[in-house]
C-alpha cells in the first residue's frame, strides 16, 4: 500500500514528516532517511490499530465483510 508523505526541511534543522492520508501521523528526524523510517513506524502502528478496530466491528455485528472488483463504466 502507498501513502504520501510530504518531507520540510526544518529552519533549526531536521526534517519533519506527515502523512497525507493520516492526518495526525507526523514526526520528525535528524535527517531524511531518519524521518521517514520513523514516519513508516508510525504508518504501521496505526495499520495495525485500524485492522484491531476492524476486526473488533465484525465480532461485535456478526458481519461479513467482502471485497469485490468493479469494472470502469468507460
Amino acid at each position: 500500500m502507498q501513502y504520501t508523505v510530504i518531507l520540510e526541511a526544518q529552519e533549526d534543522g531536521g526534517y519533519t514528516a506527515r502523512c497525507v492520508e493520516i492526518p495526525k501521523a507526523i514526526c520528525w528526524g535528524e535527517n531524511k532517511g531518519e524521518a521517514l523510517v520513523r514516519i513508516k513506524d508510525i504508518i504501521g502502528l496505526v495499520r495495525e490499530v485500524q485492522q484491531e478496530d476492524l476486526q473488533k466491528t465484525i465480532q461485535a455485528v456478526h458481519a461479513e465483510i467482502i471485497k469485490i472488483d468493479v469494472a470502469d463504466g468507460a
